[in-house]
């Protein structure tokens, strides 16, 4: 399992980049959105994205974006796989997605670098909090 955002309390929207790079061969993953605790205001949200980049970082493009967290739902844990071998593109070409994607996750091929990004929308006047992490497993070519 590797670490992508230590869990942490947060109460604004943010974005973390993955220090290192995807390795050659990484085929398939599994992602998962460890929520351990919540907002209390029903209309307080937490949408968190992976996204990737081939550019170095330039660009981010949304390929997973998890089910959206209500402030008053407590503690959550939310599972995406990515598994493009095989799969064709679900979009061959398009603008990139910066937390524009609706809740899934593309079958596609993606670039080395990784990010996650969270939007807390805080509906009343007490702070909205969420604390979260992610975390993932990778697939690799056998070598």
């Amino acid at each position: 399992m590797t670490t992508l955002l230590a869990s942490a309390a947060r109460t604004a929207s943010g974005t973390f980049v993955v220090p290192t790079p995807l390795s050659a061969g990484v085929l398939a993953g599994v992602f998962q959105l460890l929520v351990s605790a919540a907002a209390t205001d029903v209309g307080d949200t937490l949408d968190v994205y992976i996204q990737h980049s081939v550019d170095g970082g330039t660009t981010w493009d949304d390929f997973i974006h998890f089910t959206q967290v209500l402030g008053n739902g407590g503690a959550k844990t939310f599972i995406a796989r990515w598994n493009p071998i095989g799969a064709a593109p679900e979009s061959e070409l398009g603008a990139p997605q910066d937390a524009a994607m609706s809740a899934g996750v593309l079958q596609q091929p993606i670039g080395p670098n990784l990010r996650v990004k969270w939007a807390i929308t805080d509906a009343g006047t007490d702070d909205a909090s969420f604390t979260f992490g992610v975390e993932a497993a990778f697939t690799k070519l056998r070598s």
